[in-house]
Formats: C-alpha cells, structure tokens, sequence
C-alpha cells in the first residue's frame, strides 16, 4: 500500500514536471507563425505593394520616395538610377526631413553572395545631398502564389536577416557579404529574394534629401 502511495506521488510530480515544456513546444510553435509576414523597420502594406510590383517586372527596384525638383522630370532621381553604371546619376529620397527609415526594395538573385553600394550623389555633388553614413540591408524570402479569381499575386515572406553597412564621408563602394544564409529556393512555386536597403543614419549636406549612386548584387565564391 506504501509503495503505491509512492508511486502515485512519483507520477504526480513527473505529470507537472512536463506540462510547462508542453505548453512551451505550444508557445513556441505560435510565435513561429507570428514570425511569417512581419517586416523590419518598413510598413508591412508599403513593403507589399512593393513586392507585387517586383513579381511583375523584378528588375526595377522600388523605393518608399523620391525626390522630385522643378523643372526636372519625375525620373530625375529616380531609383533606376542606382542601376544604369553611371557613378554621378543617383537615387535620391522625397521624404520630409533627412529620410530616417526610407528604403528601396530590390530583387536580390538567387546566387547572390554579396551585395555593392556607393554612397552619396557621385563626385560633382556629393556634399549638395545628404549621404548615408550607416545603412541597413535587409533579406526576405518572399513566395508568390497567384490567386486565380483576381489573378494576381499574393505574396508571403519572411525576414532572414540583415548586413549594416557603413560608409565614411566619401563617395565609397562598399562591397559586404550577405552574411546569412540564404534558403533554397522553392521549384514547385514562384518564390524570390527581396533585399531592403534603410536609411538609418547620414553626413548632412546642403539640401536635406539622401542619395545613393549605385546599387549591384553579385557572387563571389571564396572571398571572406
């Protein structure tokens, strides 16, 4: 009769023993999905739209501004200008005040191991704009599935992680690893890399806008 009082006692304490890591593995599982379509820094509606217009044409980058003066076309800064080779045509941002958070998605291709910006707005008028002096570069992994009744995309992505460049007050080229590995990608559906560049800090110049000349993606296998 002791020894099943006992034992009864050892089953009691063993039960209470694992119900928290039960309801630990529950925990966990939910903060899993919580992780699923939730940006960095950036809105969520601005990054999605953003995305649904990188599935339909993945070589243009988008950007949350851009700034547009008198007398100049629209396209005058525009983000495109990061990716034409020419070191003194530059993006630059349209936001009130110094551009804190603004950002520009870009198509990161799969392969990539290292990601190229030149900071500022080229030689000629590098101290008119303000130049980045750290930037965020952020990684998703984004899947697009096609909804057939609105045909179009509705994508779905995950942040992976994110590289910080920082410049010195010169129009530099920074050339930094991604830094994290980055999934394979999935065959049966379309699925991509989207990279995030923010502003986070700047050199002031004489006009309150942030530019940036250049923007490349390239793999270097074997370099550290």
């Amino acid at each position: 009769m002791r020894f099943r009082t006992v034992l009864a006692s050892i089953l009691i304490l063993a039960m209470f023993t694992m119900l928290p890591d039960g309801l630990a593995k529950k925990k966990s599982k939910k903060k899993k999905k919580k992780k699923q379509n939730i940006t960095k820094i950036i809105p969520k509606k601005e990054f999605t739209e953003a995305l649904l217009k990188l599935a339909d044409d993945e070589r243009v980058p988008r950007a949350s501004s851009t700034l547009v003066e008198k007398g100049r076309g629209e396209d005058y800064y525009s983000v495109e200008k990061m990716l034409d080779d020419n070191p003194e045509t530059f993006w630059a941002e349209g936001a009130k005040g110094w551009g804190k958070n603004e950002w520009v998605a870009f198509h990161v291709p799969d392969g990539t191991t290292h990601v190229e910006i030149t900071s500022g707005a080229g030689k000629e008028q590098f101290e008119n704009f303000n130049r980045p002096r750290e930037l965020f570069v952020d990684y998703y992994l984004v899947r697009l599935k096609r909804d057939k009744e609105e045909d179009k995309y509705k994508p779905k992505f995950k942040w992976l992680g994110r590289t910080l460049f920082k410049f010195k007050d010169k129009p530099e080229t920074l050339r930094n690893k991604v830094g994290i590995k980055l999934p394979e990608l999935v065959l049966a559906q379309r699925t991509m890399y989207i990279g995030v560049i923010i502003i986070r800090k700047v050199y002031k110049g004489q006009f309150d806008d942030t530019s940036i000349a250049t923007l490349r993606t390239s793999a270097i296998w074997g370099e550290e």
